[in-house]
Order: structure tokens, then C-alpha cells, then sequence
């Protein structure tokens, strides 16, 4: 009968750990769960011990998994840990994995949790592995010093191949089964002949008799990368420690030739400066990225008769995924757009021109409803199949009736402030673009009169400083005094002091009626 896969889970959600449980179940996995969901619980059962693997959410209300993955670190560096949590940023998740969590998984993706554990599990395994032979390795080492006579037992046990030879390099002793492993040779098929069959090249052979084998005296030890081949003809690059071998009285009495095959570690560091170049590639890329979107966006404030407009973006990383647009329609008529794509960086930078050249098309000569609705059409096979989605405010202004007609389509970060201070939320709101193909937009309309402000801005301006808890409310107090949209929009982005690193992209657009 197979063990069963004890498994500690620290989640507050019973619907979502029964999820977890059933995912796990019917995959084949035999899992003996304890849920905990408090620090004392699980601090109880770290200390019981007899666990496997450790699934974690991230963020608990009286407790966090990172606290809990340092308690596990503290006191089992090896066991396995997952996060499995039904959100994760990019940052979050790579701070986990550099303070030792083993994955992370989203609860919307628990198609990944099998093999993110079985994984996991693997790992851990290996890693023990690593750790005996390693401690089995210090102790022979420990015993080549201390007890000579031992030295056949541990000449056998390491895995560099060592080679003694005579003063006229003919091999007498190898070890086994590295000799094999690395060179492919048995040891009856190399001993009493000459060295040279280990290497690939007639010059490298001298080379080293020249500077230690040949000499007749104490010689200090010399490392070298050379070539050499293996009994199939394979020529590989190796490292090779020469040294003499000396009696108990430090006699010169023939040679110790100890090979290490090198040539996987030679291949990741020339993958290593291949990704280095891709990434400073990249690096270039995303500098000219960065330039090209930020001329998308518009270069000056437009000018309407009657009214004060100012935006801002500001990009998490070198390009992002919110933008802001305003299109003229007539003399008196204008767009005014604010859109934040699912993620940031680069891949959120390119959905965001699609979405931007979409809505470019279709908004000049339809209503507010209508243009949202054939972008939509336009977009949702790419917003399908790159998984993400646009939460966008779309309205026209008619600046000689001071009305703003409008659709909010999953946004919902946009209020007026009135000229006496009071707030006015506008409704109503619809899904987002990519969430549900065929959505019927409402168009709503609000009038604005002098003093009035309106006011859009992204998530990021919440999520840059969580602890303020900003507001409708507090942002249109915060405002007041203020007499232009540009200082509105300066002051409303400087309430998030700009933390770095900045854990999404800020935009901010403000249009402020003056007569």
C-alpha cells in the first residue's frame, strides 16, 4: 500500500482547502491534510513534525504565509513548501521564491498544483541526496588524512577520477567507478599503459609532463583545463589538478593525475553570458519600448472652451499597461479615455497599444456605448487568448452643454468633485473589456458646472501605499485649494510618495470645469 502524502495546509478558506484536497485526490495523490489557519496552530504542527509538504496561502488575516515560510526555513531548510493563494504579483511571487519557498501556484491554476508538488517533492529528495553525499564525501576526504591505510576505500569512493602513475606516466592505479562514468573505460583496460590515452591532444600530454610529471622532485601542484577523450571517441573538456605523489617523507615517488569533467559547466556558463546578452538586448529593447509608448500618449493638454484638462502616467517598470488618450470630435465636442490592461511591463505594454489603436478607431464617430461595444468585438480574441483584460472609462465631454457622457466598463476608480466640495460616483458600471464577449455597455451622463472636477485614476494610485487607504472622499478633500488640473494631478499622484519599488503603474487624469 502506498505511504500517504502527509501534507501541513495553512488556509483560512474551508471551500478552497477542500478544493486543494480534491484537486490533489483526483490525481492520484494519497494526501493525509492538517488545516490550520493560525500561527499557534501551525507552530504546534511544525514542532509535532512528520510532515511531507507544506501548502500555504499567502495572505491570512491574522497570519502571513512569508511568517510561516520563515518559521518552516528556521527550522527544516528542506522541507518542502508551495504557496498556493488566489492572488500573487510577479514581485510577491519572487520574493517568496528567493526566501525559500519551493513554487507558488493560483488558486484560479490548480491544474499546476500536482505537478508543482510532485516537483517539490522531487526536489526535497534530491536535495537530501546531495546532503548525504556530500557529508559522505567531507568523511572520506576526513579519512585520506587521517588513515592512509584506508586509502583504497576512499580512492574508490570519489567521483573526479584520479589517476596515479610511475615517473614515466604508465598508469598503476584508477579508481572506479568514476573512470568509467567520466572516460568510459575499465580499469583492466587502461592500468600499466601509458596516460596519454586520457587525452585528446599530443600537446596538452607533454604540456603537463613538462611542467609537473617529468619532473624528477617535489613540484607544486598545477590546475589546468585541457581536452580529452573518452574511449568512444569523444572529445570533451575537462579540469585536471596535477601534482607528484610523495611518500611519508615528502619524497617524489611518481604522479596523481585528478580529472573532472567540466564541459556541462563550461556549457552553462556560455549559456550564462548568452543570457547575459539577451538581457542587456533586452534591456536596450525596453529603453526604446519605453520611449515609443510614452509618445503614445499625448504631448500637450488639449484645449477645450470652458474646461482644464491634465494627465499623468507614470509606468511600474520601464513601459506599462495604463494609458490616458483625448481625441477632438468638433470644436466643442472631445474623448476622454483612461485604461489600465491586466499586469505590467512589457506584455501589458503591448495588449495596451492594441487596446489604445482599437479604440482609436472606433470612438471618433460613435457614441460613448457604441465605440466600447466594437472595440470589444475587435479586441476579445486577443484579450482571450493572452488571458488578461481591460478595465476602461470612456466618456465624451460636450464642453457647450458641460455634460460628460459616459461608460465605465469595470474601472471604477472616477468621481466629480463638485465645486462645494461634495463627491458624486458615477454609474453605471459595466464588466470589463475580455471578461465576458458580448457585453451590452450602459451609457451614463452627468452634468459638471464651473468649480466641478473630474477625476480618473488607475488602481496603482490605491496600491502604492496601501496603508493611507486612500478614497473618493480623501482624494477630493486632499484637492481642495488646488487651482489647476496639472497641480490636482501632481498632488494626487505625490500622495503615494512614489515607493520604489512602485508595485504597479499610476495614472491620474483630471478635467476641471472653469466656466
Amino acid at each position: 500500500m502506498t505511504q500517504s502524502l502527509r501534507i501541513l495546509h495553512l488556509e483560512d478558506d474551508s471551500m478552497d482547502a477542500e478544493l486543494v484536497l480534491m484537486t490533489l485526490s483526483g490525481q492520484g495523490l494519497n494526501c493525509e491534510v492538517q488545516l490550520v489557519s493560525r500561527r499557534e496552530e501551525f507552530g504546534a504542527a511544525l514542532e509535532r513534525g512528520g510532515i511531507d509538504l507544506i501548502l500555504a496561502d499567502f495572505a491570512l488575516p491574522a497570519f502571513d504565509g512569508m511568517s510561516a515560510l520563515a518559521m518552516v526555513r528556521a527550522k527544516d531548510p528542506d522541507l518542502p513548501f508551495v504557496f498556493v493563494s488566489g492572488k500573487l504579483g510577479e514581485e510577491a511571487a519572487i520574493e517568496s521564491l528567493k526566501s525559500g519557498a519551493t513554487d507558488y501556484v493560483l488558486k484560479s491554476r490548480l491544474s499546476r498544483l500536482v505537478p508543482a508538488v510532485q516537483r517539490a517533492l522531487t526536489e526535497a529528495n534530491e536535495r537530501a541526496k546531495q546532503r548525504q553525499t556530500e557529508k559522505e564525501l567531507e568523511k572520506a576526504y576526513a579519512e585520506i588524512e587521517k588513515r592512509a591505510e584506508d586509502y583504497r576505500n576512499l580512492f574508490n569512493s570519489i567521483r573526479d577520477v584520479i589517476v596515479v602513475t610511475d615517473d614515466d606516466r604508465n598508469i598503476l592505479h584508477v579508481n572506479q567507478p568514476a573512470l568509467q562514468e567520466v572516460f568510459g573505460y575499465e580499469p583492466e583496460e587502461v592500468v600499466e599503459k601509458s596516460a596519454s590515452i586520457l587525452y585528446a591532444q599530443e600537446d596538452d600530454f607533454r604540456q603537463t609532463g613538462r611542467e609537473i610529471f617529468d619532473v624528477r622532485e617535489s613540484a607544486k601542484g598545477k590546475r589546468l583545463e585541457l581536452h580529452f577523450r573518452r574511449k568512444n571517441g569523444e572529445v570533451f573538456i575537462g579540469e585536471l589538478y596535477a601534482m607528484k605523489r610523495l611518500d611519508r617523507f615528502g619524497v617524489a615517488t611518481g604522479n596523481v593525475s585528478i580529472f573532472r569533467d567540466i564541459s556541462e559547466r563550461k556549457k552553462a556558463e556560455a549559456d550564462l553570458r548568452e543570457s547575459e546578452l539577451r538581457r542587456y538586448q533586452l534591456q536596450v529593447e525596453l529603453v526604446y519600448a519605453a520611449e515609443i509608448q510614452a509618445k503614445l500618449l499625448p504631448r500637450s493638454n488639449p484645449q477645450i472652451p470652458g474646461f482644464d484638462v491634465a494627465a499623468k502616467c507614470i509606468p511600474a517598470k520601464q513601459v506599462g499597461g495604463d494609458f490616458y488618450d483625448w481625441q477632438q470630435v468638433s470644436p466643442t465636442v472631445f474623448d476622454l479615455t483612461l485604461g489600465d490592461v491586466m499586469g505590467k511591463g512589457m506584455a501589458a505594454a503591448m495588449l495596451m497599444a492594441t487596446v489604445r489603436a482599437a479604440l482609436h478607431a472606433v470612438t471618433l464617430y460613435n457614441s460613448p456605448a457604441q465605440a466600447l461595444h466594437l472595440a470589444e468585438r475587435a479586441l476579445i480574441e486577443d484579450l482571450e487568448n493572452s488571458e488578461s483584460f481591460v478595465t476602461l472609462f470612456h466618456g465624451q465631454l460636450d464642453a457647450e452643454q458641460r455634460t460628460l457622457s459616459f461608460v465605465d466598463c469595470g474601472h471604477g476608480y472616477v468621481f466629480v468633485r463638485r465645486a462645494n466640495g461634495a463627491v458624486d460616483v458615477l454609474a453605471p458600471r459595466g464588466l470589463p473589456l475580455g471578461v465576458q464577449g458580448g457585453e451590452i455597455y450602459l451609457e451614463g451622463t452627468i452634468s459638471l458646472e464651473q468649480g466641478d472636477v473630474l477625476v480618473l485614476y488607475s488602481d496603482g494610485l490605491i496600491d502604492a501605499n496601501p496603508e493611507l487607504a486612500l478614497t473618493h472622499e480623501i482624494l477630493a478633500e486632499q484637492m481642495a485649494g488646488q487651482e489647476s488640473a496639472s497641480e490636482m494631478v501632481d498632488l494626487l499622484i505625490g500622495l503615494t510618495g512614489q515607493p520604489d519599488p512602485q508595485p504597479d503603474d499610476i495614472t491620474v487624469l483630471v478635467a476641471r470645469c472653469t466656466g
